[in-house]
């Protein structure tokens, strides 16, 4: 069984490893609805893990967020395809513009619509990215309820 400590040790350096128990850190204990926050993979699939780990509300159905192994390692935003395919659009350009790299120029699979991605080498600091994971919580959520 994959565990967490395989997916950080992933991330291609040390910084961004790092980075990633850190936003592991914040999801679990930190962030503001912490509380309501379960394992993707532990509620939905008997604790097997495919290529990520998977954050999800406990009132909705759909990951928020994944450190995923997939996309040459990185951090989605799953926003949602059905209403969200505009807003990961913008919240991508504010990435880029934030990071000042483009995610298209480091991917050469076709983006999933519903999706934003950040390459945790070019992220400085967790303070950086929080505004965005707590976006996707949201509209996660605000999914969850609609549906």
């Amino acid at each position: 069984m994959k565990t967490k400590e395989y997916y950080f040790e992933l991330f291609r350096t040390t910084k961004a490893r790092a980075l990633a128990r850190s936003i592991d850190e914040y999801i679990y204990h930190n962030s503001p609805y912490s509380a309501e926050v379960e394992d993707y993979h532990e509620s939905r699939k008997n604790g097997q893990r495919t290529d990520c780990i998977g954050y999800i509300s406990k009132e909705g159905l759909y990951k928020f967020v994944s450190l995923t192994s997939a996309r040459k390692t990185c951090l989605v935003l799953h926003l949602g395809k059905k209403l969200h395919t505009d807003t990961a659009v913008e919240m991508q350009e504010k990435i880029d513009r934030l990071l000042n790299k483009k995610y298209i120029d480091s991917d050469s699979i076709k983006l999933t619509p519903g999706e934003a991605y950040i390459r945790l080498e070019w992220v400085d600091n967790l303070d950086q990215i929080i505004p965005f994971i707590d976006e996707a919580y949201y509209l996660r959520l605000d999914h969850a309820v609609i549906k």
